[in-house]
C-alpha cells in the first residue's frame, strides 16, 4: 500500500479526496477500537441518521434501538476475524432521522475491516443504502401478481391443505397455559415431509407437547410419520405413561417400513405445579426460556431412537410461573453454513431474547409470547443462513390462570351484540383465535336471542336478567351457560302484530347452536332455564410453505361495525354482524338491488363477522324467492371467512344456483 507523498500520487490530493468522499452517494462510515468509535462519514452516512453529532461517539450509544437485532455481533464478529460480511436487505427498526421515533426499514450493507500493519484489524468500513422503497414496491408488485395467478394460488392452497390433513391442525386452549405451533415446510417438492407435532390436552389437565422426525422427505416418510403420529397420539389420549407410550409405538415401529431411527421428543406438563416430565429418544432436547434469565436446555433423557432397541428412561424437570418450553426438530439447528453447536447457541440466545421481549425495540403488543418466539426465532435464525430441512416448533407457557367470564345482561334487543362483543374480548384473553372464537360466539349470541324474543313477557321484558358465565377446564372444555329466569313463551301466546319473515325463522337458532357446538344441554324448571354449550377450545397451527417475515404470528382481527354498500350494480358488500338487528337493514337493501327479486344480485359476506339466525334466515327466504322469480341470489364467502363457516353448517354452502333462461351465472368470486 503506498504511503506518504506515493498514497497522493495514487490517490489524488486530500482535498479531493475528501470532497468526493463526502458527495458519495451511498453512505460510507469508518469506525475504530473494539467499542467501534466513529471517526468518519460522509454526508449520506450522516442524512441516514439524520444527525451530525457522531464523530468520537461509540455506535452503541449513537444506535441503541439496533441492541437485539444481531447488527452489533456482526461488528463485533468482523472485527474478530477480519473477515468482510454482506447483508442484503436486512431488516432493521432504527431511529432514521434523529426525532427518537424507531421506524422499520431495510439496507443492504457491507462491514469491511480496516487493517493496521502493526495492530491486525484497527477498525471497520460500513457501505450501505437503504433500499426499502425498492423493497416495498417489490413486495406490493409480488401481491399483484400473486393475486393474478389463480392456478398458482391453488396450487398453494392444496400443498397447506395437504399439510394441514397430515399435521395436527390446531393446539388446545388451557387455563394456566399459552400454545403456539409452527410448521414450516423446506421446499414446494418437499412438501408433505417427516416432521410431526402435537399438542394435546389431557384429562387430568397435563398438556403434552410432541415433536417427530421420520427420516427423508416425500409422500413416503409421510406416510410413516402419519402412522407413527397417531400410534403415539393414541397412546397418550389414553392415558399412558411417557415410557409406555414410546415402549408402544417402538414396538410398533417394527411393523412400518422407513420407520426405523425415527426420533421423538414427548414431554408432559402439569400447568398447575410446573412439573414436566419428558424422554428425548434420539430427539433434541428441549429448550426453557425465562422472561428474567437465561435459556437452558434440559439434559437429554438418554434414549435412542424409535426401533434401535432402546428403553425410553425419563426425566424430570420443573418451570417456574412465565417460563417457555420450546420442543423442535433439526431443521432449526442444522442449517447450511452453521455447525451445530454455534446453531444450538444461537437458538438458546434468541429464545431468552424473544421471550424477555428484547428482539426488537418496537415490540408486537398484539402478539402472545410463544407466538412472538415462534416468529423471531425463525426469523432472526432463518434469514441469515436459509433452511434446507422441515422446521418444527412447538412452545407453551406457564401463565397464570385467567377469570371465569361473568356477564349479567337485561334480556333487551341490545343483549345479543353485547354478549358477542364481551364474550369476543374475554376468548381472546383466555388465548383463543378467531377461528375458535366464531362458533362460541355464534352459539351463545343465539341463545341470548332466544331468551330476548321468548324467555320474557309484559312491560317488564327489557329489564329482565339474562346471565352468562364461561369457564375454561384443564382439559381444553369450554363451558358457557345462558340463564334466564322467565317463562318461555309459545308462539301461539307471542303478543302483538304478526311476525316478521326473519322473526318466524328464529327457529333456526337452537338447530345452528347444536351445529356450532360440540354439546348443548337445556335444563328447565319453575326458576328459569339454562343452556349449557360445550366447545373444544383449540387455536390454529401454522403450517407455512413459505417463510416471509411474520408469516408465523397471526394478527387479531377488528370487528367492524355493521355496513352494506352496492360496490357495482347488483352487487352488495355487507360487513359487520348479521343479527336480529341488521338483518332487516339488509333485507331493505337486498330488496331494493334486486327489486324484490326480479333482478339477479350477489352478496359479498367476505368481511361479515357474525351471521345469525335471523340473517341466515333472509338470505335463505332470499334464495327460494329468487328462484321462483328465475333469477339468482349468489353468496360470496371466501373459505376461512365466518359466512363461509356458518353457511356450511347450515346447509346453504354449495346449494345450486337456479338457472336463468338456461345461461348459469358467471362468477370469478369464491361462492357458496
Amino acid at each position: 500500500m503506498p504511503e506518504g507523498d506515493d498514497l497522493f500520487s495514487a490517490t489524488g490530493e486530500p482535498d479531493t479526496v475528501l470532497r468526493v468522499f463526502e458527495a458519495l452517494p451511498f453512505a460510507l462510515g469508518a469506525w475504530q477500537g473494539p467499542d467501534h468509535v466513529y471517526v468518519a462519514t460522509n454526508a449520506a452516512y450522516r442524512a441516514l441518521l439524520g444527525r451530525d453529532d457522531l464523530l468520537g461517539r461509540p455506535v452503541r450509544e449513537v444506535v441503541p434501538e439496533l441492541e437485539g437485532q444481531q447488527f452489533f455481533e456482526l461488528l463485533d464478529r468482523v472485527a474478530a476475524t477480519g473477515v468482510a460480511e454482506t447483508a442484503k436487505e436486512w431488516r432493521l427498526q432504527i431511529d432514521t432521522d434523529g426525532s427518537g421515533v424507531v421506524r422499520e426499514r431495510y439496507f443492504d450493507f457491507t462491514i469491511a475491516p480496516r487493517h493496521d500493519p502493526d495492530r491486525g484489524v484497527a477498525g471497520l468500513l460500513f457501505f450501505a443504502s437503504d433500499v426499502t422503497e425498492s423493497v416495498l414496491a417489490r413486495h406490493v408488485a409480488e401481491a399483484r401478481a400473486q393475486l393474478m395467478s389463480d392456478k398458482y394460488e391453488q396450487a398453494r392452497e392444496a400443498v397447506t391443505v395437504i399439510q394441514q390433513a397430515l399435521l395436527a391442525p390446531s393446539v388446545p386452549v388451557l387455563p394456566g397455559a399459552e400454545v403456539a405451533a409452527a410448521y414450516l415446510v423446506a421446499a414446494e417438492d418437499t412438501a408433505a415431509g417427516g416432521d410431526w407435532f402435537d399438542a394435546l390436552a389431557l384429562p387430568d389437565g397435563t398438556l403434552a407437547l410432541i415433536t417427530g422426525d421420520v427420516v427423508g422427505h416425500g409422500v413416503a416418510a409421510a406416510a410413516v410419520m402419519g402412522q407413527l403420529r397417531a400410534v403415539l397420539r393414541q397412546q397418550i389420549l389414553a392415558g399412558a405413561d411417557v415410557a409406555a407410550a414410546l415402549s408402544t409405538l417402538d414396538a410398533f415401529s417394527a411393523h412400518v417400513p422407513g420407520a426405523r431411527t425415527a426420533t421423538v421428543c414427548v414431554l408432559v406438563l402439569d400447568t398447575a405445579t410446573g412439573r414436566v416430565r419428558y424422554c428425548t429418544a434420539g430427539h433434541p432436547p428441549p429448550l426453557v426460556a425465562s422472561p428474567a434469565g437465561p435459556a437452558r436446555y434440559l439434559p437429554p433423557s438418554g434414549a435412542t431412537p424409535i426401533g434401535t432397541g432402546s428403553t425410553f428412561p425419563v426425566a424430570t424437570d420443573t418451570l417456574a410461573a412465565g417460563d417457555v418450553v420450546l420442543l423442535y426438530t433439526d431443521g432449526l439447528i442444522e442449517r447450511p453454513g452453521r455447525p451445530p453447536p454455534a446453531s444450538t447457541a444461537e437458538l438458546a440466545e434468541r429464545a431468552a431474547l424473544s421471550v424477555a421481549g428484547r428482539s426488537f425495540p418496537i415490540p408486537d403488543t398484539r402478539a402472545r409470547t410463544v407466538d412472538r418466539v415462534c416468529a423471531e426465532i425463525l426469523e432472526f435464525l432463518l434469514r441469515e443462513t436459509g433452511y434446507n430441512d422441515d422446521v418444527t416448533i412447538v412452545a407453551a407457557q406457564r401463565t397464570a390462570m385467567r377469570e371465569p367470564l361473568q356477564l349479567r345482561l337485561h334480556a333487551d334487543r341490545g343483549a345479543p351484540k353485547l354478549a358477542r362483543t364481551s364474550l369476543r374480548r374475554w376468548l381472546v384473553r383466555i388465548g383463543a383465535d378467531h377461528a375458535g372464537t366464531v362458533a362460541v360466539e355464534h352459539a351463545v349470541s343465539e341463545l341470548v336471542a332466544n331468551v330476548v324474543e321468548h324467555a320474557y313477557s309484559g312491560a317488564d321484558a327489557e329489564h329482565a336478567p339474562v346471565e352468562i358465565d364461561g369457564t375454561l377446564d384443564g382439559d381444553g372444555c369450554l363451558r358457557v351457560r345462558v340463564r334466564d329466569r322467565g317463562r318461555w313463551k309459545t308462539p301461539e301466546t307471542i303478543p302483538g302484530p304478526p311476525r316478521s319473515p326473519s322473526s318466524r325463522g328464529r327457529g333456526r337458532g337452537l338447530t345452528m347452536v347444536r351445529l356450532f357446538a360440540d354439546d348443548l344441554v337445556v335444563d328447565s324448571d319453575d326458576t328459569g332455564t339454562t343452556a349449557t354449550v360445550m366447545f373444544r377450545l383449540t387455536r390454529s397451527a401454522r403450517v407455512v410453505t413459505e417463510f416471509m417475515e411474520g408469516a408465523i404470528v397471526g394478527r387479531p382481527d377488528v370487528s367492524p361495525e355493521f355496513d352494506v354498500a352496492e360496490t357495482e350494480p347488483g352487487r352488495l358488500a355487507v360487513r359487520g354482524d348479521i343479527d336480529i338487528d341488521t338483518a332487516p337493514i339488509l333485507k331493505g337493501r337486498l330488496d331494493a338491488v334486486s327489486r324484490s327479486g326480479t333482478l339477479s344480485v350477489t352478496v359479498d359476506l367476505s368481511e361479515v363477522t357474525n351471521l345469525g339466525s335471523a340473517g341466515v334466515s333472509l338470505l335463505s327466504t332470499a334464495r327460494d324467492r329468487a328462484a321462483k322469480q328465475h333469477t339468482t341470489v349468489t353468496l360470496v364467502a371466501p373459505p376461512g371467512t365466518t359466512a363461509h363457516h356458518v353457511l356450511s353448517l347450515v346447509g346453504l354452502h354449495g346449494r345450486a344456483e337456479p338457472d336463468a333462461g338456461g345461461i348459469r351465472e358467471p362468477s370469478g368470486d369464491p361462492e357458496t
